[in-house]
């Protein structure tokens, strides 16, 4: 027997003109569990699925797929009745469809609560944008009782994790948006976060998606605002005590900084005004 290149590949480089059921079998090696043929009519989305956008190319190029190889990974359902309620793998469903499928392979688990599970196979599967992660941690966290860090345990992932992609959530819906499209990654979105003006987070949104900016990209520019304005912050506290100076000697004061080191200038037009500046300094 041929060495196996790795999970699905023998399968994915197969003649494609090979049967369906040598496709299941394909499936079925690389996998622990029993993929079963299953009519696609039977096979039901599930009305809680996480994932809410499905990009009507990719579905195509990958019904274009299935009919060249056939299905590869398996679908996984829980059997109700005489029909399947979908547990994970809408987009390939939608995509077999597509291709004309009659029949699809599928692991058929016993779930007692299949949306739960769903939610956490989506996200271990990442099959997900960042808004629909975010959402799926929300409904995990809100309706199943999970604390974060028990979450974190059960994904295997960090807490923090957790903890930033919920807080995609209030990020703005026009940005929201982008993220959805595409437009915007969870990276570009964590470091708009770091902007708490909502209109100045979205100019900065759309700034990435016309400019086509790295994250990189965006992190330097909001370093150098946040910088611009500690400058005009810093500069406008200068010239409030310049005027409270000028009040004080009655004559012309300037401030000047450079980083940590400065100078004050205080300026007199004759002996009279330097005793003044003396008498102040030295009552």
């Amino acid at each position: 027997m041929k060495k196996r290149l790795g999970k699905g590949l023998d399968a994915l480089f197969a003649d494609s003109t090979q049967s369906f059921e040598e496709n299941v079998e394909n499936v079925q090696e690389t996998t622990n569990e029993k993929v079963e043929e299953i009519e696609i009519d039977k096979i039901l989305p599930s009305g809680d699925q996480p994932r809410k956008i499905f990009d009507e190319n990719e579905i195509e190029e990958l019904a274009q797929s299935i009919r060249s190889v056939g299905l590869i990974q398996p679908l996984i359902a829980r059997k109700e009745g005489d029909k399947y309620i979908l547990i994970a793998g809408e987009r390939r469903l939608r995509a077999c469809k597509l291709a004309g499928l009659q029949k699809v392979p599928c692991i058929v688990r016993n779930y007692s609560n299949t949306t739960e599970i769903a939610l956490i196979e989506n996200i271990q599967r990442k099959d997900l944008n960042p808004y629909e992660e975010a959402l799926a941690y929300k409904k995990l966290l809100e309706e199943y009782g999970y604390t974060q860090e028990e979450l974190a345990k059960k994904l295997g992932i960090s807490r923090s994790k957790i903890a930033n992609s919920l807080r995609i959530l209030n990020i703005g819906q026009n940005i929201l948006q982008m993220i959805i499209e595409g437009k915007i990654s969870e990276g570009h979105a964590k470091v708009l976060l770091s902007v708490e003006d909502e209109t100045e987070r979205e100019n900065l949104a759309k700034l990435v998606v016309d400019k086509n900016l790295s994250v990189r990209e965006l992190e330097e520019i909001i370093k150098a605002k946040n910088e611009q304005k500690k400058n005009e912050v810093e500069n406008k506290v200068l010239r409030e005590l310049e005027e409270n100076l000028m009040k004080i000697f009655g004559l012309r004061v300037k401030i000047y900084r450079k980083k940590k080191k400065g100078k004050v200038e205080i300026e007199f037009n004759n002996d009279e005004e330097l005793e003044k500046i003396i008498s102040i300094l030295m009552p």
